[in-house]
This record gives structure tokens, C-alpha cells and sequence, in this order.
């Protein structure tokens, strides 16, 4: 009697099962090393275990990186969020094999070469393909096997996007799949930099500027035919080619017309902020069409002709109401030798309504064309009270103060003519409201200066509430009516969207108002009357600060998801 017992494997196996498993066993190996020929040999040469090999790559797409991966991860996960608040909450996968492993590394039949640049989504490699033996960019998502079913429906209806598209001047995306449960897509890789790393070294020449800017029209009114939005074109998602030549790139917010795709809801922003037009900066998804694109384009027309994009403020939120509510300074501002008929066709693209930008991105290209033919260009000058909507929407807080100024002379000026009270006393208080005028220009101005613009913002609040006190001071009673001016300042200050400006302009119209009372106390019928005044004139800054305090909080969040 043996004492030997008789394993599962010994009898479990005939030789045709071993040597199929040995097979699937090689496969397998092939897979993880990504060895591309090898699982193609391997196809070739046993066409009665392809419906084995494909299940077998699904179920190694489904399992979870190796131990040592996982651990690369949660390293990379600690240290970004121990020291970058900012960072996604998402693992970057392709960050942690690169940590691992470095370049060049194997990924499925593609052998990654140099990271080329990443987003907020995805991180583009360039890679080269051995059975092709060409060049390609390989877009995978940072997070491929935590990321949400939108983020890889969202990689998919780009890779979708672009997929369809041939076109000399948008990239071509010739692959999309996985390898290792990693998404990805294959496309053209295109050898230049991109517009906005030329950008940073010279602005362009106007007509160089207007024929870059014609191809690249004609490829956006190329997805237009074909029922796409672009809605991210930026100076960063425009390659150049070696011969100069716009390659339009990144489809990740690409919009397909007459589908249901919910994936973008009313409310929600979607874009680079300098350079979306102003019903995506509202949030306006159903009113996001090809003008839209339209407008992108003239925001790069005008960083190529001045150095900077139309809006472009210290953070997403002031340059979002910039978006809405400004006007950008006109080009010829930042650099004279832009032809007129160019800014005006700059201008019109980014007009604020839709209908009151070109037709088409075709019919922006028509209209550059034409200024290079030195023909009469579409875009014709506004009348004057639409350069005065524009004026008021580029400077709100000089022309709100100076049509306040416009009509208290005015009120001024009638009740001299109808009661004819004394003259010096009536000059006075014109010379007093033409000093307040030309110190709002000066504030303007110093607004104007980056280096001061703080310093502006401060003493402008401040000089108002002076001013003001001066004028109650002077006036005849009762001035009752006047003291609105001390809220509407706090008000005002609010605009700036600074919470300490708020609070300081509060501060600072309180002892105003406590000046005015001490000069004319004949105008506070009661003592309390002046505390209960002074006391709502703190309610409403704190009112007014604790929304602005709110509304940066809401901009510090944007922020970091960028």
C-alpha cells in the first residue's frame, strides 16, 4: 500500500488540455510584456483558440494592477495629495509607470518614447508603432482604471469625434482601445510645437496672423459641416506643422450636433476661460453652437496680433465676468501697427450675442482673405452709441461714476437756472463734481496699470467717500437723500470682487459719515439716529463681503479642477 496520495493536476489534464494551456500560458506572458508580434504569431498559428486568446484579454483588462503597480500608486497618490492641494483626486496611472519604469517603455503594440503634454483628463505620449514603423501620439486617461464611466465615455466620444474627421489640418486619430484595462487612442503625431508655445516667444505679424488664422478657419467650418463644436479651441490645442500650417487638435469637449449625449448639462462651464465665447462662460451648454467657435478664433486671432489673449485675469472667476460683462482693449492699444480692417474683423468675432459675430467660420476666413487682397472687408465700423456700450462695458466703474457726476450736474445745473442761488456756491460744488470726474480718470488709468491696479482699486473707494463727504458737507439741507451715496459706495466696491476691498470701503464710509456728522450735526435729528445709519452701513458691507466671500470660494474650487 502506498503512502503517496494522487493530486487534482495528475488526472485532471490530458495532453491536448496541457498543451493548450501552455498556449494560453504564453499568451497571457506575451500580454502583460506587451509583446504585440508575439500575440499575433500566436493567433496566427492556432486560429482555433482566437475566441480563447480575446476572452482572455478581457478578463486581463478587468484584473487590477500588479502588486508592485498598486503600490507605485498609492505612493503617487500620497505624495500629490499631501502636497498639492490642487491635483485631481484621481490616481495618475500613466504617471505611476512612469515613475516606475521610465522611457521607453512597451505599451501593447506601441512603444511609448516621451510624455508630450497632459490635461485634466488625459496625457498625451508619443510613441512609436513597430508593425507600421511610424511616429504616433497615444491620448490616455490619467486614471484609466479609477476613472468614472463619464470621464471614459467622454475619452471615447472624443476618440469618436475626431475619428471620423480627415481633414490636411485637423489630426487624424487612427486606433482606440485599451491595453491592460489603460484607454487610449492613436493619432497623428504631429512634429512642431504648438501655437501657444510660439506665442511665448513673438506675436505674429498681421497678415502671417490672418493666414494662419484662414486655415485654421477652414478646418473648424470642416467639423461645423460635419456636425461638431469644437468648444476648447485655444492656442494649446493648435499644433504647427514644419511648414507652418495649423493642426487643430484635442476634440475632449467636443460637441455632436442632434444627439443626446447629457454628458455637458445647462450650468455647467465647460473651456478655457480666456478664449470661450460669453454663452459658454454662462454655463448656456444649449446655446453653445458653431459661433461659438467662432469667437475661440478671434480670441487667438487677437493673442497673435497683441501678445495676450482679450481677457486674462489673475484667476478663472474675474476672467469669466470679464468674459460676459467686458469689452477687451482694442488691439491697436497693444500694438499700433494692426491694420484697422483687421481689428475690425478681430472685433466682430468677438462680438457678445452670437448673431453679431460672422455666419460662419467660413465667412471669417472669406473676410480675412479679403484683407489680404486689400479688398473692403465685411466688418465695418459700429456707430457711436454702440462705441459707447462697448466703452461702458470695457471701463464699468469709470462710466458709472462719471454718468452719476453727469447727472447730479445736471440736477445742479437746473436748480441754479431755476432759483438762481448764490454763484460762488454754485461753483463750488461744480469744481468740486469736475474734481471728482478727473480723479475717476486717474483711477481708470492707474486700473489700467497692472503694478497699481490694487493700489487704484483701494484709493478709488476711498476717494469717493471723501469727495462725498465734502459735497454733504457744502450742500444746503437737507441732505437727508445724499446719504444714499455711502451704501451705493460700499456697493460699488463689491464689483471688484475683493472681499478686504469691501471691508475697507466699509471701514472707511463709517468714519466718513462719522466726519459728516461731527461737521454738521444739525443734520442728525437724534443722536441714535447716526448709530442706527452707521450700523446698516456695516450690515450691508458685511452682507455684501460675505457674498463676495462666497463667490471666490465657489472660484478657488473652479480652480483647482482645472
Amino acid at each position: 500500500m502506498s503512502n503517496t496520495e494522487t493530486s487534482p493536476s495528475d488526472d485532471s489534464l490530458d495532453p491536448d488540455e496541457e498543451l493548450r494551456f501552455a498556449r494560453l500560458n504564453a499568451y497571457n506572458d506575451a500580454l502583460h510584456r506587451g509583446d504585440y508580434q508575439q500575440q499575433a504569431q500566436l493567433k496566427r498559428d492556432h486560429p482555433d483558440l482566437v475566441e480563447l486568446l480575446k476572452c482572455l484579454e478581457g478578463l486581463d483588462s478587468l484584473a487590477p494592477p500588479a502588486d508592485d503597480s498598486l503600490q507605485t500608486l498609492v505612493y503617487y497618490e500620497q505624495q500629490h495629495t499631501q502636497t498639492d492641494p490642487s491635483a485631481d483626486n484621481a490616481v495618475h496611472i500613466t504617471e505611476s509607470v512612469q515613475f516606475q519604469t521610465g522611457f521607453p517603455r512597451p505599451f501593447g503594440k506601441y512603444e511609448l518614447q516621451a510624455e508630450l503634454g497632459r490635461g485634466g483628463m488625459g496625457v498625451v505620449y508619443k510613441a512609436w508603432q513597430a508593425d507600421l514603423g511610424r511616429a504616433v501620439a497615444l491620448k490616455m486617461i490619467l486614471s484609466s482604471h479609477l476613472a468614472s464611466h463619464d470621464d471614459v465615455h467622454r475619452f471615447y466620444e472624443e476618440a469618436k469625434a475626431a475619428g471620423g474627421l480627415r481633414h490636411s489640418h485637423i489630426v487624424a486619430v487612427h486606433e482606440v482601445g485599451q491595453v491592460h484595462g489603460q484607454h487610449f487612442f492613436a493619432m497623428d503625431f504631429v512634429e512642431g510645437p504648438s501655437l501657444a508655445e510660439a506665442l511665448t516667444k513673438r506675436i505674429y505679424a498681421p497678415e502671417k496672423a490672418a493666414a494662419f488664422i484662414i486655415a485654421a478657419a477652414r478646418a473648424i467650418d470642416y467639423l461645423h459641416q460635419h456636425g461638431i463644436v469644437h468648444r476648447d479651441l485655444k492656442p494649446a490645442n493648435i499644433l504647427i506643422d514644419p511648414d507652418g500650417e495649423p493642426i487643430v487638435t484635442d476634440f475632449g469637449l467636443a460637441k455632436v450636433f442632434n444627439t443626446e449625449d447629457n454628458l455637458t448639462r445647462t450650468g455647467t462651464i465647460v473651456g478655457t476661460p480666456s478664449y470661450m465665447a460669453p454663452e459658454q462662460a454662462a454655463g448656456q451648454a444649449s446655446s453653445v453652437t458653431a459661433a461659438s467657435d467662432v469667437y475661440s478664433l478671434g480670441a487667438i486671432l487677437y493673442e497673435m496680433l497683441t501678445g495676450r489673449p482679450p481677457f486674462q485675469e489673475p484667476n478663472p472667476l474675474d476672467t469669466l465676468v470679464q468674459v460676459l460683462e467686458g469689452e477687451p482693449t482694442l488691439p491697436t492699444k497693444l500694438n499700433r501697427h494692426i491694420p484697422r480692417d483687421l481689428e475690425l474683423i478681430c472685433l466682430r468675432c468677438l462680438e457678445k450675442r452670437p448673431e453679431k459675430r460672422y455666419a460662419s467660420a467660413t465667412a471669417l476666413a472669406d473676410d480675412l482673405v479679403r484683407f489680404l487682397k486689400r479688398e473692403p472687408v465685411e466688418a465695418r465700423p459700429v456707430g457711436l452709441a454702440y462705441q459707447l456700450r462697448r466703452w461702458a462695458r470695457r471701463e464699468p466703474a469709470l462710466v458709472s461714476r462719471l454718468g452719476a457726476l453727469l447727472l447730479t450736474i445736471l440736477v445742479v445745473q437746473a436748480k441754479y437756472s431755476y432759483d438762481g442761488y448764490d454763484w460762488s456756491f454754485h461753483r463750488d460744488v461744480l469744481v468740486l463734481l469736475g474734481l471728482w470726474g478727473l480723479t475717476a480718470f486717474m483711477f481708470q488709468w492707474m486700473l489700467n496699470q497692472e503694478h497699481l491696479a490694487n493700489f487704484a482699486r483701494f484709493a478709488w473707494c476711498a476717494t469717493d467717500a471723501i469727495l462725498l463727504t465734502i459735497l454733504l458737507a457744502i450742500v444746503d439741507p437737507p441732505v437727508g437723500p445724499l446719504l444714499i451715496g455711502y451704501p451705493m459706495i460700499i456697493a460699488a466696491a463689491g464689483l471688484f470682487f475683493r472681499v478686504r476691498l469691501v471691508v475697507f470701503t466699509t471701514m472707511v464710509t463709517i468714519l466718513a459719515f462719522a466726519v459728516f456728522a461731527w461737521l454738521r450735526p444739525e443734520e442728525i435729528a437724534l443722536f441714535h439716529y447716526g448709530i442706527i445709519y452707521a450700523a446698516v452701513q456695516g450690515v450691508i458691507g458685511f452682507v455684501i463681503a460675505h457674498q463676495v466671500y462666497r463667490v471666490r470660494v465657489l472660484n478657488r474650487y473652479y480652480d483647482s479642477r482645472q
